[in-house]
């Protein structure tokens, strides 16, 4: 539906890490988890103060910390608030997928493309058409919003990238057999600070996601978190805790680059 889809950006060093949020519709509580370490991050540095046991400015020295905290904003919206029949795009959208709970189902893009499995690597056609779940689109990397994140990653040469998605409380770190060399110790520590478990992507999780692509493209860190446990979409009322599991993991992450 031609949103944007925003960057943000805080620090200033020589490593970069890059925090993603909302491939999935249902996933919306990844992004409030995104801005609001972005914001508790931004008033220690202001004020001077450190962030649970971390030294904040010197973070903000050493790393550049980036976000995309929604990659997918048309289908939060249709998770969110379901569809307008008036709005064209939706009108399309329901042609082919018709009447649905969306607010218990919806994970795709407007165009009823899975965002997550459209990614060039091992791009496999899941379901057959525009769906809630599983489409992987007609060709790997048709999305807007797939080609807008790897442009960004292409362009700007991540250290690291960790994609935030719900739910379960686990940290994938392998795909397919394929991890960098350093990512069992990070996603290790990862575990021992946020009380995650280390597992494996099932299924056809890992064909076409993100974070796959990431490692595959670059032969560095990638990583998927899985917040929260529970079903999708996770109540507002869980950010505290979601957040106070997932906070150590992104500090953990700055401080060891």
């Amino acid at each position: 539906m031609k949103k944007p889809i925003y960057c943000l950006k805080i620090g200033k060093g020589e490593k970069k890490l890059l925090l993603v949020g909302a491939h999935h519709g249902l996933d919306y509580l990844t992004s409030a988890l995104i801005l609001l370490f972005f914001e508790n991050y931004a008033k220690a540095f202001d004020k001077k103060e450190r962030l649970l046991e971390y030294d904040v400015e010197a973070l903000y020295e050493r790393v550049s910390l980036y976000a995309v905290p929604m990659v997918n904003p048309d289908g939060v919206d249709i998770a969110a608030n379901g569809p307008d029949v008036e709005n064209k795009y939706h009108f399309e959208l329901l042609r082919h997928v018709g009447m649905l709970k969306f607010e218990a189902v919806w994970q795709s893009n407007v165009r009823g493309v899975d965002i997550d499995y459209n990614y060039n690597i091992d791009w496999t056609p899941i379901a057959a058409r525009p769906s809630p779940a599983w489409y992987a689109g007609p060709y790997s990397e048709s999305e807007p919003e797939t080609q807008a994140l790897v442009r960004l990653a292409r362009s700007l040469n991540f250290d690291m990238a960790i994609d935030f998605q719900g739910a379960g409380r686990e940290i994938y770190y392998c795909f397919n057999g394929l991890t960098s060399s350093k990512s069992f110790d990070f996603a290790r520590r990862f575990s021992e600070k946020s009380g995650y478990i280390l597992a494996m992507p099932r299924n056809f999780s890992e064909a076409g996601s993100f974070a796959y692509w990431f490692v595959n493209e670059f032969k560095k860190e990638g990583f998927v978190i899985k917040i929260g446990y529970g079903q999708s979409p996770l109540p507002v009322s869980m950010i505290g805790s979601i957040y106070a599991e997932n906070a150590p993991i992104i500090l953990c992450a700055l401080s060891s680059m």
